[in-house]
């Protein structure tokens, strides 16, 4: 319900509630139909390894679709407007599980671009409905609490995505079949429905919709000589390319490098899992201290190390090397993604929120994606003609020391964001902000 005016503080804890229901039940949904098991799919298609690395691109990729979320809430409000692309998304999803039935008929480029239409509609959906969250977690939270709602919620998402994957696992104990995963897209799909209609409960001020009834160009024209954003944007840049080249190459790695089977990747699925579930809260009070800038550069820093473990990993697979990295995997992940929503609320002014956030998604995302792709194809390629015929795994081990060296110089702009003001962190040590 849209409210004129700020919302009272009943309202507010009642958004909250809703907020977080929706993440459970859309953890529960994104762990079906998520990057993990469209990666398990892609392999069970027999897709090759460049369909794979573009599944990853897609993820940021589809970012172009953002202004059509912001189309549609500038005039039905944010939360209805996610609930109409979540639906969307989890339409999206059904096709992505359609590609098993041009399989089953022997036609791979059907199932290829079946798969990779709707994933990218399948993203798009999610990044235009998630076009206006991040001022929506601002209009519900306030200043005091918001780096521990953003913690909470992202902690009751992933914990819910933990059971789903267990629940997972144990079907995949009896059956690795292709229907079976198709069978776990579509459940995963109901549950998506479910969460759009939690969404239409939350409460929002009317703020929202006329921020998001401003023209675009006038204010991305003056959001251009704004340094603390533009920087924001080439940071964001810089880590979302980070998470392309290391997380879906990872869990390829495992398939295909080790070649185990998709109910023990789902393990170390799990121990991503339990990464970001752990770390959310413990880097939140970071984050709250010493400011998110902080924490985004710890991230990368961790993305870069995981890139430099998978060169130096050992021939056969090793569940005491392969869970911690998975474990390091997630925490990094779900610690840049909340650090820059807090830095994002925090260094942006209210009014300017909708746009700006449309400017930071479609930059770091969209060209960031449009890399990704690029680069990811491109060191594949390369490191499958440097390798030739010595096994998979040299062949992925070269892909991540290339990758490393490549991601190394990126840290200098990630290091580059302007540190918070002293009054919205609780560290007064300044000597921090030069490090």
């Amino acid at each position: 319900m849209i409210i004129n005016g700020p919302l009272s503080e009943s309202r507010l804890r009642r958004s909250q509630r809703f907020y977080a229901l929706f993440n459970v039940f859309n953890g529960f949904s994104y762990m079906c139909l998520g990057e993990t098991v469209i990666i398990l799919l892609a392999v069970k298609l027999n897709c090759p390894d460049y369909v794979i690395s573009t599944l990853g691109s897609l993820l940021y990729f589809s970012f172009i679709l953002l202004p059509a979320g912001k189309f549609l809430a500038a005039r039905i409000g944010a939360a209805s407007s996610q609930a109409v692309f979540w639906a969307l998304r989890n339409t999206s999803a059904l096709v992505v599980a359609s590609s098993a039935i041009w399989h089953h008929y022997g036609n791979a480029s059907g199932a290829v671009a079946t798969l990779l239409s709707g994933a990218f509609l399948f993203y798009g959906c999610r990044a235009a409905g998630a076009v206006m969250i991040q001022p929506l977690l601002g209009n519900i939270s306030t200043e005091s609490n918001r780096s521990s709602f953003l913690a909470t919620t992202a902690a009751l998402f992933y914990a819910a995505s933990f059971i789903a994957l267990l629940g997972i696992s144990f079907i995949l104990r009896f059956s690795e079949k292709l229907s079976i995963l198709t069978g776990v897209i579509v459940t995963g799909s109901l549950f998506g429905y479910a969460s759009s209609y939690l969404l239409k409960c939350i409460d929002e001020s009317s703020s929202l919709r006329e921020s998001a009834r401003q023209p675009l160009w006038p204010s991305w024209r003056k959001a251009v000589h704004n340094q603390t954003l533009m920087r924001q944007i080439y940071a964001c840049l810089t880590i979302n390319l980070a998470v392309i080249l290391t997380f879906p190459m990872s869990m390829l790695t495992v398939k295909r490098g080790y070649g185990i089977s998709d109910r023990d990747a789902l393990f170390f699925s799990l121990a991503q899992l339990a990464g970001s579930i752990l770390l959310s809260q413990f880097v939140a009070r970071i984050a709250k201290f010493y400011g998110p800038r902080k924490v985004l550069m710890g991230s990368y820093l961790a993305l870069v190390l995981v890139a430099a473990a998978w060169v130096v990993g050992p021939a056969a697979a090793s569940s005491m090397f392969l869970a911690p990295l998975f474990f390091v995997l997630g925490g990094a992940f779900v610690s840049q993604s909340n650090a820059a929503t807090h830095y994002f609320l925090q260094s942006t002014p209210v009014e300017q929120q909708v746009n700006a956030s449309i400017l930071v998604s479609v930059c770091s995302g969209g060209i960031g994606g449009l890399v990704g792709l690029v680069v990811s194809g491109g060191l594949l390629q390369l490191a499958a003609r440097l390798c030739g015929p010595q096994p998979d795994i040299c062949r992925y081990r070269l892909y991540f020391a290339l990758a490393a060296i490549i991601l190394i110089p990126g840290f200098w702009l990630v290091k580059n964001l302007i540190p918070l003001p002293t009054d919205k962190r609780r560290a007064r040590i300044t000597w921090h902000d030069f490090f």
